[in-house]
């Protein structure tokens, strides 16, 4: 069951784009590092399968002057990072914090409660943000990304109300 946790956790944040550390894991987990590289190892197997049946390539990076690990995405038709867009968000001040670190995050207005931010992120990973942070991040723009993101909440709703997938 820890295994488990432990390679869920680090998968969760992986996905959240957040990178994580093989250092700090091992402490938070009270395990050897060499059990998170393979927990990271596992990952990465898991990803090179998933990888055969989309059109999405994500993979496991090691950023060398962070020294953490990272998930990057790239389309396999093209060998590119997916393509990315300029998306403008209203987020409150602790989830900036959070994700100044992993976003080049580009202020455009400061209040007490909030922040309204631009992140060049592709289409995807903006729609996942809304969803993984929908406490504290508001989608403004551009509209048809805010159009292809109330789809998505209406498709969900619809599994919901009808109780199918």
């Amino acid at each position: 069951m820890e295994q488990a946790y432990r390679v869920l956790n680090i998968y969760s944040k992986l996905l959240k784009k957040q990178t994580v550390n093989k250092a700090d894991l091992a402490k938070q987990f009270e395990v050897n590092p060499r059990t998170i590289q393979r927990d990271i190892d596992n990952i990465r197997y898991y990803l090179h399968e998933a990888n055969l049946h989309s059109d999405v390539e994500e993979e496991i990076t090691f950023d060398q002057s962070k020294n953490s690990y990272f998930i990057k995405s790239m389309h396999k038709n093209m060998g590119t990072p997916l393509q990315a867009t300029k998306v403008t968000y209203e987020i409150t001040p602790h989830l900036y914090q959070k994700m100044k670190n992993n976003y080049d995050i580009k202020v455009l207005q400061r209040t007490s409660k909030s922040l309204t931010v631009e992140i060049e992120v592709s289409t995807r990973e903006a729609i996942e943000l809304c969803f993984n942070h929908r406490k504290s991040l508001r989608l403004i723009s551009p509209t048809t990304l805010l159009n292809q993101f109330t789809t998505e909440l209406i498709k969900l709703q619809m599994i919901y109300l009808r109780h199918e997938v």
